[in-house]
């Protein structure tokens, strides 16, 4: 047998379902089409040097659906490419060679590219946007209607059509509009820089209607909890969608965690931004201190959020135990809506959720909430 021949059964010998795993370093059945161009570039140092020309064509040859990942069946592909043999021992070699390399990975991983690669501007991000005008226009409209000076906080006109009131509780719109109105310059501010700190980049990853639902939810749900545990007091500010929008990011991390980049700081920041608001409402509820912040809100927005988040947000590579938790936690969420509207309708006395005085209380840095005196 010739040496030419003894070289190419040694490379058929080759397991290459097991070369691939190893280059796979994060096993999640996708190598970044990037690093297979590295080894091919990098580690022939004889028989033949690639050009780059060469090796992006056989890349791109055989990346069937060309989404810049090489799956096991494109990597069979690539190890069998119909050219010369001269060519084909060096890819192989550089497989190989890639593979027993001990050299350490880049700085963001396969699967973190995978999420990266989702971010789109096109179209442009536009439903977090159109929400904060609809806001602000809301709020130029009741001032110039007011005639009231604007200040950081600034009264609220009980009268609107759009505040929830809780003697209309009826006018079931009210449950979503006071989104729309809120006391002062300052809290619309707050709301508006949550809103598009953390609304654009889900909705470039996730698309707006996700979005847009997400941001709902929070918002009903957060005026139904609102209502039953503050049931005397008039309810204004997008605080619900905010923090709904907040457990969003934390449902994204927990359903694409693989695939999400700094998972463990995200999880941290985001655990400790609801554990400090948590312990606020637990605080003042428990001491029966008055305060304006309505924190229900805020607890039952980013329950809206997290449940609903699980379930609506595209997940990237999903998972059984994924499947079962996302489900479950809308299920939950379903039981806990119906179960307020239960109460709204069949048994309002039990809460109390009548009142005859009521007086205002702007709120700084969430849904504003205007209390009973």
């Amino acid at each position: 047998m010739s040496r030419q021949s003894r070289n190419a059964a040694s490379y058929e010998l080759v397991n290459w379902q097991h070369i691939f795993q190893q280059i796979d370093q994060d096993n999640d059945g996708l190598i970044l089409r990037s690093d297979l161009k590295k080894y091919l570039l990098k580690y022939p140092l004889s028989d033949v040097q690639l050009p780059e020309y060469i090796v992006d064509a056989i890349l791109e040859h055989v990346d069937f659906n060309n989404d810049g990942f090489i799956d096991l069946q494109e990597f069979y592909k690539l190890v069998n490419i119909q050219t010369d043999y001269v060519t084909r021992r060096a890819i192989r070699r550089a497989l190989v060679k890639g593979a027993l390399s001990v050299a350490p990975r880049s700085q963001v991983s396969h699967s973190d590219r995978i999420y990266i690669e989702q971010y789109l501007c096109c179209p442009p991000p536009l439903i977090i946007p159109l929400l904060c005008i609809a806001e602000i226009g809301v709020f130029v409209y009741e001032a110039l209607k007011t005639k009231s000076n604007l200040g950081p906080y600034s009264p609220v006109d009980l009268k609107s059509p759009l505040v929830f009131d809780p003697h209309k509780r009826a006018e079931a719109w009210r449950f979503l509009t006071y989104m729309l109105v809120h006391a002062g310059y300052a809290h619309l501010i707050s709301n508006v820089f949550v809103s598009l700190l953390l609304g654009i980049p889900l909705e470039m990853v996730h698309r707006w209607w996700r979005i847009f639902l997400l941001y709902m939810s929070g918002v009903i749900f957060g005026s139904i909890v609102a209502s039953i545990f503050s049931p005397h007091a008039y309810l204004v500010g997008a605080s619900g969608g905010c923090y709904a929008l907040i457990a969003a990011h934390l449902a994204n991390i927990i359903i694409n965690w693989k695939e999400m980049p700094f998972n463990w700081l995200r999880l941290i920041a985001f655990t400790i931004l609801v554990g400090v608001d948590i312990g606020t409402f637990v605080y003042f509820t428990v001491n029966k201190k008055d305060n304006s912040i309505s924190y229900s809100a805020h607890v039952a927005g980013f329950i809206a959020g997290l449940l609903v988040g699980m379930v609506a947000l595209r997940n990237l590579k999903e998972h059984k135990w994924e499947i079962v938790l996302k489900w479950a936690g809308f299920a939950i969420f379903l039981v806990m809506v119906i179960l307020a509207i239960i109460i709204h309708i069949f048994f309002p006395d039990v809460v109390g959720l009548y009142t005859n005085k009521s007086s205002v209380f702007p709120d700084v840095n969430g849904a504003a909430i205007i209390s009973t005196a």
